[in-house]
Protein backbone atom coordinates (compact mmCIF):
# COMPACT_ATOMS: atom_id res chain seq x y z
CA UNK A 1 0.00 0.00 0.00
CA UNK A 2 1.46 3.29 -1.24
CA UNK A 3 1.32 6.30 1.02
CA UNK A 4 0.33 9.47 -0.83
CA UNK A 5 0.88 13.18 0.25
CA UNK A 6 -1.34 15.21 -1.83
CA UNK A 7 -0.82 18.98 -1.52
CA UNK A 8 -3.95 20.93 -2.29
CA UNK A 9 -5.98 17.85 -1.55
CA UNK A 10 -9.14 19.69 -0.90
CA UNK A 11 -9.18 21.87 -4.64
CA UNK A 12 -10.92 20.50 -7.92
CA UNK A 13 -8.35 18.48 -8.90
CA UNK A 14 -6.53 17.63 -5.24
CA UNK A 15 -10.21 16.18 -4.56
CA UNK A 16 -10.34 13.79 -7.42
CA UNK A 17 -6.81 13.01 -7.22
CA UNK A 18 -7.40 11.60 -3.52
CA UNK A 19 -10.80 9.71 -4.34
CA UNK A 20 -8.72 7.86 -7.53
CA UNK A 21 -6.21 6.91 -4.55
CA UNK A 22 -8.27 5.52 -2.38
CA UNK A 23 -10.08 3.90 -5.33
CA UNK A 24 -6.80 2.24 -6.31
CA UNK A 25 -5.60 1.10 -2.49
CA UNK A 26 -3.31 3.78 -1.64
CA UNK A 27 -3.67 5.79 1.73
CA UNK A 28 -3.96 9.46 0.47
CA UNK A 29 -2.62 12.32 3.08
CA UNK A 30 -4.34 15.68 2.76
CA UNK A 31 -2.22 18.45 3.13
CA UNK A 32 -4.41 21.64 3.72
CA UNK A 33 -3.88 25.10 5.31
CA UNK A 34 -7.30 24.02 7.19
CA UNK A 35 -7.49 21.79 10.41
CA UNK A 36 -8.08 18.32 10.19
CA UNK A 37 -12.18 18.38 9.69
CA UNK A 38 -14.16 16.79 12.12
CA UNK A 39 -15.09 13.76 9.91
CA UNK A 40 -12.54 12.21 7.26
CA UNK A 41 -13.43 9.18 4.93
CA UNK A 42 -11.54 6.18 6.05
CA UNK A 43 -8.22 5.26 4.56
CA UNK A 44 -7.45 9.33 4.52
CA UNK A 45 -5.19 11.00 6.60
CA UNK A 46 -4.79 14.60 6.81
CA UNK A 47 -2.14 17.28 8.16
CA UNK A 48 -1.88 20.81 8.20
CA UNK A 49 0.38 22.41 6.22
CA UNK A 50 1.56 25.91 4.58
CA UNK A 51 3.75 26.32 1.61
CA UNK A 52 4.28 29.63 2.06
CA UNK A 53 5.77 29.81 5.63
CA UNK A 54 6.91 26.19 5.58
CA UNK A 55 4.71 25.70 8.64
CA UNK A 56 4.43 21.68 9.27
CA UNK A 57 6.05 20.61 5.74
CA UNK A 58 8.67 18.48 7.36
CA UNK A 59 5.82 16.44 9.03
CA UNK A 60 3.59 16.15 6.43
CA UNK A 61 5.85 14.15 4.66
CA UNK A 62 6.75 11.87 6.92
CA UNK A 63 6.79 8.61 5.75
CA UNK A 64 5.35 9.07 2.83
CA UNK A 65 6.04 7.34 -0.82
CA UNK A 66 4.93 9.74 -2.90
CA UNK A 67 3.72 13.53 -3.18
CA UNK A 68 1.34 15.03 -5.94
CA UNK A 69 1.73 18.30 -5.67
CA UNK A 70 -1.34 20.09 -6.85
CA UNK A 71 -1.60 23.41 -4.67
CA UNK A 72 -1.13 26.07 -6.29
CA UNK A 73 -1.54 29.98 -6.10
CA UNK A 74 -2.65 32.51 -8.97
CA UNK A 75 -2.29 35.72 -7.15
CA UNK A 76 1.04 34.55 -4.65
CA UNK A 77 2.31 31.82 -6.90
CA UNK A 78 6.27 33.04 -6.70
CA UNK A 79 5.78 32.50 -3.02
CA UNK A 80 3.38 29.59 -3.19
CA UNK A 81 4.34 28.09 -6.12
CA UNK A 82 8.34 28.58 -6.71
CA UNK A 83 9.45 29.03 -2.95
CA UNK A 84 6.83 26.69 -1.37
CA UNK A 85 7.92 23.95 -3.99
CA UNK A 86 11.28 24.18 -3.26
CA UNK A 87 10.54 23.76 0.50
CA UNK A 88 8.27 21.24 0.15
CA UNK A 89 11.36 19.45 -2.23
CA UNK A 90 13.76 19.62 0.62
CA UNK A 91 11.73 18.35 2.97
CA UNK A 92 11.18 15.27 0.78
CA UNK A 93 14.59 14.66 0.11
CA UNK A 94 15.12 14.69 3.57
CA UNK A 95 12.13 12.05 4.33
CA UNK A 96 13.19 9.89 2.02
CA UNK A 97 10.36 10.25 -0.39
CA UNK A 98 10.81 8.22 -3.68
CA UNK A 99 8.84 10.22 -5.95
CA UNK A 100 7.14 13.45 -6.49
CA UNK A 101 4.50 14.07 -9.13
CA UNK A 102 3.80 18.23 -10.17
CA UNK A 103 0.66 18.89 -12.48
CA UNK A 104 1.71 22.04 -14.50
CA UNK A 105 0.07 23.73 -17.77
CA UNK A 106 0.85 23.22 -21.55
CA UNK A 107 1.99 26.55 -23.16
CA UNK A 108 3.72 27.79 -19.98
CA UNK A 109 6.74 27.90 -22.27
CA UNK A 110 4.93 29.73 -25.17
CA UNK A 111 2.31 32.27 -23.95
CA UNK A 112 3.94 35.45 -21.81
CA UNK A 113 1.62 35.51 -18.67
CA UNK A 114 3.25 35.90 -15.05
CA UNK A 115 1.65 33.04 -13.63
CA UNK A 116 3.09 30.53 -16.24
CA UNK A 117 5.92 31.92 -15.65
CA UNK A 118 6.01 31.14 -12.03
CA UNK A 119 4.86 27.54 -13.39
CA UNK A 120 8.05 27.36 -15.21
CA UNK A 121 10.23 28.13 -12.46
CA UNK A 122 8.60 25.68 -10.08
CA UNK A 123 9.15 23.21 -13.20
CA UNK A 124 13.15 23.91 -13.12
CA UNK A 125 13.08 23.50 -9.10
CA UNK A 126 11.83 20.63 -9.69
CA UNK A 127 14.22 19.01 -12.06
CA UNK A 128 17.31 20.62 -9.99
CA UNK A 129 16.12 19.37 -6.61
CA UNK A 130 17.29 15.39 -6.95
CA UNK A 131 14.01 14.13 -5.94
CA UNK A 132 12.43 11.21 -8.57
CA UNK A 133 10.38 13.54 -10.19
CA UNK A 134 7.35 12.98 -13.25
CA UNK A 135 5.77 16.39 -14.39
CA UNK A 136 2.09 16.54 -16.44
CA UNK A 137 1.27 19.34 -18.25
CA UNK A 138 -2.26 19.39 -18.67
CA UNK A 139 -4.64 21.80 -20.69
CA UNK A 140 -6.94 24.13 -18.76
CA UNK A 141 -9.92 22.18 -17.11
CA UNK A 142 -13.66 22.35 -18.72
CA UNK A 143 -14.61 23.73 -15.39
CA UNK A 144 -12.70 27.18 -16.21
CA UNK A 145 -14.04 27.51 -19.47
CA UNK A 146 -17.40 27.13 -18.43
CA UNK A 147 -16.46 29.72 -15.75
CA UNK A 148 -15.51 32.25 -18.82
CA UNK A 149 -19.04 31.54 -20.51
CA UNK A 150 -21.07 32.39 -17.15
CA UNK A 151 -19.00 35.41 -17.45
CA UNK A 152 -19.70 36.24 -20.91
CA UNK A 153 -23.13 35.75 -21.17
CA UNK A 154 -24.11 37.97 -17.45
CA UNK A 155 -25.59 40.77 -20.05
CA UNK A 156 -29.14 40.36 -21.96
CA UNK A 157 -29.21 39.34 -25.47
CA UNK A 158 -25.02 39.48 -26.33
CA UNK A 159 -22.23 37.27 -24.98
CA UNK A 160 -19.12 39.31 -25.67
CA UNK A 161 -16.29 35.94 -26.17
CA UNK A 162 -12.98 36.20 -27.96
CA UNK A 163 -13.87 34.01 -30.54
CA UNK A 164 -10.53 33.83 -32.04
CA UNK A 165 -9.16 31.46 -28.86
CA UNK A 166 -8.26 28.02 -29.49
CA UNK A 167 -8.62 25.41 -26.53
CA UNK A 168 -8.43 22.16 -25.95
CA UNK A 169 -10.01 21.73 -22.10
CA UNK A 170 -10.13 18.37 -20.33
CA UNK A 171 -12.04 16.66 -17.42
CA UNK A 172 -10.12 17.38 -14.35
CA UNK A 173 -11.47 13.77 -13.24
CA UNK A 174 -9.36 12.31 -16.54
CA UNK A 175 -6.18 14.50 -15.46
CA UNK A 176 -6.19 13.28 -12.09
CA UNK A 177 -6.45 9.87 -13.60
CA UNK A 178 -3.48 10.37 -15.14
CA UNK A 179 -1.65 11.62 -12.16
CA UNK A 180 -2.75 8.39 -10.05
CA UNK A 181 -1.41 6.45 -13.19
CA UNK A 182 2.30 8.38 -12.39
CA UNK A 183 2.38 7.26 -8.82
CA UNK A 184 1.77 3.80 -10.02
CA UNK A 185 4.35 4.19 -12.70
CA UNK A 186 7.00 5.75 -11.09
CA UNK A 187 9.30 8.57 -11.85
CA UNK A 188 8.76 9.44 -15.86
CA UNK A 189 10.79 12.64 -16.25
CA UNK A 190 8.63 14.91 -18.34
CA UNK A 191 5.15 12.99 -18.68
CA UNK A 192 3.41 13.10 -22.33
CA UNK A 193 1.20 16.98 -22.34
CA UNK A 194 -2.31 15.37 -21.65
CA UNK A 195 -5.43 17.58 -22.69
CA UNK A 196 -8.81 17.16 -23.77
CA UNK A 197 -10.17 15.08 -27.03
CA UNK A 198 -10.77 18.13 -29.28
CA UNK A 199 -9.54 21.29 -29.92
CA UNK A 200 -12.19 24.07 -30.65
CA UNK A 201 -12.29 27.89 -30.42
CA UNK A 202 -14.29 29.93 -27.86
CA UNK A 203 -16.77 30.99 -30.52
CA UNK A 204 -17.74 27.31 -30.83
CA UNK A 205 -17.50 26.77 -27.17
CA UNK A 206 -19.81 29.35 -26.52
CA UNK A 207 -22.25 28.45 -28.85
CA UNK A 208 -22.23 24.86 -27.52
CA UNK A 209 -22.74 26.47 -23.90
CA UNK A 210 -25.87 28.11 -25.01
CA UNK A 211 -27.49 25.56 -26.29
CA UNK A 212 -26.83 23.53 -23.97
CA UNK A 213 -28.31 25.94 -21.38
CA UNK A 214 -31.20 26.88 -23.99
CA UNK A 215 -30.18 30.75 -23.57
CA UNK A 216 -30.29 33.26 -26.47
CA UNK A 217 -27.65 35.21 -26.97
CA UNK A 218 -26.01 37.00 -30.12
CA UNK A 219 -22.27 35.91 -30.30
CA UNK A 220 -19.92 39.49 -30.36
CA UNK A 221 -16.57 38.81 -31.50
CA UNK A 222 -14.27 40.23 -28.93
CA UNK A 223 -10.59 41.02 -29.79
CA UNK A 224 -7.78 41.08 -27.35
CA UNK A 225 -4.20 42.63 -27.78
CA UNK A 226 -1.12 41.25 -26.09
CA UNK A 227 1.53 37.95 -26.42
CA UNK A 228 -0.90 36.18 -24.55
CA UNK A 229 -4.41 36.89 -26.27
CA UNK A 230 -1.79 36.13 -29.43
CA UNK A 231 -0.79 32.99 -27.71
CA UNK A 232 -4.25 31.80 -27.54
CA UNK A 233 -5.60 32.31 -30.99
CA UNK A 234 -2.22 30.61 -32.15
CA UNK A 235 -3.38 27.20 -29.96
CA UNK A 236 -0.32 27.16 -28.15
CA UNK A 237 -2.15 26.17 -24.90
CA UNK A 238 -2.73 23.06 -26.98
CA UNK A 239 -1.08 19.44 -27.58
CA UNK A 240 -3.14 17.76 -30.26
CA UNK A 241 -0.77 15.56 -31.65
CA UNK A 242 -0.15 14.13 -28.09
CA UNK A 243 -0.77 10.40 -28.72
CA UNK A 244 -2.62 10.49 -24.78
CA UNK A 245 -6.01 12.53 -23.84
CA UNK A 246 -8.79 12.81 -22.16
CA UNK A 247 -12.28 11.08 -23.58
CA UNK A 248 -15.00 13.87 -21.82
CA UNK A 249 -15.54 16.35 -24.99
CA UNK A 250 -16.93 19.96 -23.76
CA UNK A 251 -20.62 19.15 -24.67
CA UNK A 252 -20.67 15.97 -23.10
CA UNK A 253 -18.97 17.63 -20.14
CA UNK A 254 -21.65 20.64 -19.81
CA UNK A 255 -24.64 17.90 -20.68
CA UNK A 256 -23.50 15.92 -17.27
CA UNK A 257 -22.76 19.07 -15.19
CA UNK A 258 -26.39 20.45 -16.66
CA UNK A 259 -28.27 17.35 -15.50
CA UNK A 260 -26.42 17.12 -12.16
CA UNK A 261 -27.79 20.58 -11.68
CA UNK A 262 -31.42 20.11 -12.94
CA UNK A 263 -31.86 16.77 -10.66
CA UNK A 264 -30.36 18.99 -7.36
CA UNK A 265 -33.15 21.91 -8.01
Amino acid sequence: MTKVLVTGGTGYLGRHVVTILRENGNTPRIMSRSPRPASLLPGTEWVQAHLESGQGIEDAVQSCDVIVHTATSLSRARQSDVAGTQRLLEAARHAGVAHVVYISIVGIDRIPFAYYRSKLATEEVIKQSGNPWSILRATQFHKLADRVMQAATKLPFIAIVPTAFKAQTVDAREVAQRLCDLVASGPQGRAPDFGGPEVLTFGEMARTWLACYKKRRFVVPLWLPGGFAQGLRRGDNTCPNEAVHGNTTWMQWLQNKHSVEASER
